[in-house]
């Protein structure tokens, strides 16, 4: 479970990062920026888990890397555009071609944004508590699709 996670996570992270440079190219504190102001601060991905998807997207030749005053910037490529394109429209298919997908997928987001929106109230004790909250749900959750097995 937790590799497809992974795969999962670097998925997004691909397509996110490639997103980023379709606007403009980047220095990589440029990209982390980037996709952390277009989660509201919500997702900051770490430099750890940026720099191999980096690596992998100008090894498959989707982005190029230009040395510009000591600093590397990436620069997306006609094929790494292609990719995106191609990336986002499946996003896009997966989310209005089914509804119900959708809407839980916004609960979640929406649960995210309030935890966000109180962080500085929590104490280590709430945030314990809501913790165990949603590792009960994702128990139940991950018990009834077993079922669907």
């Amino acid at each position: 479970m937790k590799m497809n996670l992974e795969r999962l996570r670097k998925g997004t992270l691909k397509l996110l990062i490639l997103e980023a440079l379709n606007d403009k190219p980047m220095h990589a504190y440029e990209i982390i920026k980037s996709i952390e102001k277009k989660f509201h601060g919500i997702y900051k991905p770490s430099p750890g888990s940026l720099y191999p998807v980096l690596k992998q997207l100008i090894e498959n030749g989707m982005v190029t890397v230009e040395e510009k005053d000591d600093k590397k910037i990436y620069i997306i490529t006609d094929k790494g555009k292609e990719a995106f394109n191609k990336m986002k429209t499946e996003m896009k298919n997966v989310f209005t071609k089914n509804n119900q997908y959708r809407k839980l997928v916004n609960q979640l987001f929406e649960i995210g944004l309030i935890i966000y929106n109180f962080r500085d109230k929590l104490s280590e004790e709430d945030y314990e508590k809501i913790n165990n909250i949603i590792n009960g749900c994702k128990s139940e959750i991950e018990d009834l699709l077993n079922k669907l097995k």
